[in-house]
């Protein structure tokens, strides 16, 4: 079996490292970006936290699944890929009883408080607590992946963008924008908020995932939070923060549709930002060191994508993870590489899990 992964974020990279450890040996598995490099839109641009509790209940089990499983695997490497981090939300009532997930603590004013000392008295009313949280250092554990997957045979090829796809004799004939050809059995779609553009080349028909972007900035601060500080978020999707080396990473959580593209910050944007944090909080942001926009691709119903297209042959799905691409890697590539190798997923993941996050449910609505 030939398989051609397309997109090199953190989808295809954790599909091709667990593809490579359960393939036969004759099998080929191939990586097609089309950037210069490994992650260069969404999955460089990620929060690096892993939350338990965030998310649609299937997201929920994949995080669980993604966060033992790394866990597990890390325990032999010099420095660890992840490590717990709390998760601080608060906000108005209203908000924070909204947001609140099974496995967060309720807190009082005054427990947010003892948390995070910094958040202004008057500009929230209580909030909640994640101890499960864990933090990730995402592009060492991409490159970790991708190390292991071309260890094992995996073919990456940087600068190949896929201009067209041709059904011949039972296989799939790609060429790429430079004149590079390739023949797969079956082709991945992780192309991330080009997934629907991919597909069409196929004569697929689009999902209706929908790209949003996702402003974020590293900033420093007059004084400095302690590295073992909550990510802190404001209930209502309004902004968020956690400790970073030079001082802060923050984004203000905007949801806004966009296009496929190299997004990028818009100032407004970004000063909004620094104004909702210097108000409700005594932090004092002396420098933005730098800015960024990423592009998170969702499903119309909020549910990450993952299996065989019903209608077009050899293509398989593992797109619109949104917000939650590195906090369900590892549990998307054995969901997917259980489904590419045995055409049926395994028992360590519920019938629902996997029904939610189907194409079919698309075709079922008609």
């Amino acid at each position: 079996m030939k398989y051609v992964i397309i997109g090199g974020g953190i989808a295809g990279i954790s599909l091709a490292e667990e593809l490579t450890r359960r393939v036969a040996s004759n099998d080929q598995v191939t990586v097609l970006e089309a950037e210069d490099r490994l992650a260069y839109h969404t999955s460089s641009r990620a929060a690096q936290q892993l939350t338990l509790s965030y998310g649609p209940q299937a997201v929920r089990e994949l995080t669980e699944f993604t966060v033992q499983d790394l866990d597990k695997r890390q325990q032999g490497l010099d420095e660890p890929l992840m490590w717990q981090s709390d998760f601080l939300l608060f906000g108005t009532q209203d908000h924070v009883v909204e947001e609140m997930y099974p496995g967060m603590t309720p807190l009082t004013h005054q427990e947010v408080r003892e948390h995070a000392p910094e958040i202004r008295p008057e500009s929230f009313d209580d909030g909640g607590l994640e101890h499960r949280s864990v933090r990730v250092r995402a592009l060492p554990f991409l490159h970790w992946l991708a190390d292991q997957a071309t260890d094992r045979g995996a073919n990456t090829v940087l600068n190949a963008r896929m201009i067209r796809a041709e059904r011949v004799g039972g296989l799939w004939q790609l060429t790429t924008e430079d004149g590079q050809e390739f023949v797969a059995d079956v082709v991945i779609n992780a192309a991330g908020a080009w997934a629907d553009i991919v597909a069409e080349a196929f004569g697929a028909r689009p999902l209706g995932l929908i790209p949003k972007r996702r402003t974020a900035l590293e900033a420093a601060l007059a004084t400095p939070l302690t590295p073992d500080h909550p990510l802190v978020c404001r209930a209502g999707h309004d902004y968020y923060y956690r400790y970073d080396e030079l001082g802060i990473v923050a984004s203000p959580g905007e949801d806004e549709p966009w296009h496929a593209e190299d997004a990028q910050p818009r100032d407004a944007d970004v000063q909004r930002l620094i104004d909702r944090i210097q108000t409700e909080t005594t932090l004092e942001i002396t420098e933005v060191i730098r800015s960024w926009c990423g592009l998170r691709t969702e499903g119309p119903d909020g549910e990450p994508v993952n299996g065989f297209d019903p209608q077009v042959p050899g293509l398989f799905w593992l797109a619109g993870q949104s917000g939650y691409g590195f906090q369900t890697s590892l549990a998307m590539a054995t969901l997917a590489t259980d489904l590419l190798i045995d055409r049926t997923a395994g028992n360590w993941v519920s019938a629902d899990a996997v029904a939610r996050v189907s194409p079919d449910r698309f075709y079922q609505q008609g």
